[in-house]
C-alpha cells in the first residue's frame, strides 16, 4: 500500500470515528475545562505546596482542551448531517430533505458538498446546520490564543519573588 492511500484511508477512518463519536468530545469539552478550573482553583489555594506553576501549567492545558474538543464534535456533528459525511444510504437523508418519496439521484441534483466549510446542497436544502462553522472557525482561534497566552506564561521569566533560602554568613 502506498503512502498516499494509506494516509487517505487514516483521514477517511477519522472522519467516519469523528462523525459518530462527536457526542463524547462534547462530554470531555465540558469535563476537562471544569477539571482544569478545579485543578487552578486547588493550586491557588495550596500556594505553600510545591511547584503551583506546575499545577498551573496543567490547569491552562485542560482548559485548552475545551474549545479544541468543541471545536472537533461540532465538525463531526455536521458530518454526521451529511449524506456524504457516513457511509450511510444517502437515500434516507435526501428523501427527508427533499420531503418526497423520490430516489436520491446524485445526477439530478445538481447541488454540491465540501469537507471545508462543511455544506452539503446535494438533496436540495443546506443539510449541515448553520452554526457548525462558524463554532469550528471559533473553536480554532481561541485555541490558538489559549496556546499562545500558555507559551507565553511558560517562556516568560517568573515574577514571583524569590524563595528565602539557608542564608550564608
Amino acid at each position: 500500500m502506498e503512502f498516499p492511500e494509506f494516509a487517505l484511508m487514516v483521514a477517511y477512518v477519522f472522519l467516519v470515528l469523528l462523525a459518530l463519536a462527536w457526542p463524547l468530545l462534547v462530554v470531555g469539552a465540558v469535563a476537562l475545562p471544569l477539571w482544569g478550573l478545579l485543578v487552578l482553583v486547588n493550586a491557588r489555594r495550596r500556594r505553600s505546596t510545591p511547584a503551583p506553576a506546575r499545577r498551573q501549567r496543567r490547569a491552562g492545558w485542560l482548559l485548552i482542551a475545551g474549545p479544541v474538543l468543541t471545536g472537533l464534535a461540532s465538525y463531526g456533528y455536521g458530518l454526521s448531517r451529511m449524506p456524504s459525511g457516513l457511509p450511510t444510504d444517502p437515500d434516507d437523508r435526501c428523501r427527508i430533505a427533499m420531503g418526497g418519496d423520490m430516489p436520491y439521484d446524485p445526477e439530478r441534483a445538481g447541488g454540491s458538498s465540501s469537507m471545508w466549510p462543511l455544506h452539503d446542497t446535494t438533496c436540495g436544502p443546506e443539510l449541515v446546520p448553520g452554526f457548525v462553522n462558524p463554532l469550528v472557525a471559533g473553536s480554532a482561534v481561541v485555541s490558538v490564543v489559549l496556546v499562545a497566552i500558555m507559551a507565553w506564561m511558560t517562556i516568560r521569566p517568573s515574577s514571583a519573588p524569590p524563595r528565602p533560602g539557608p542564608s550564608r554568613r
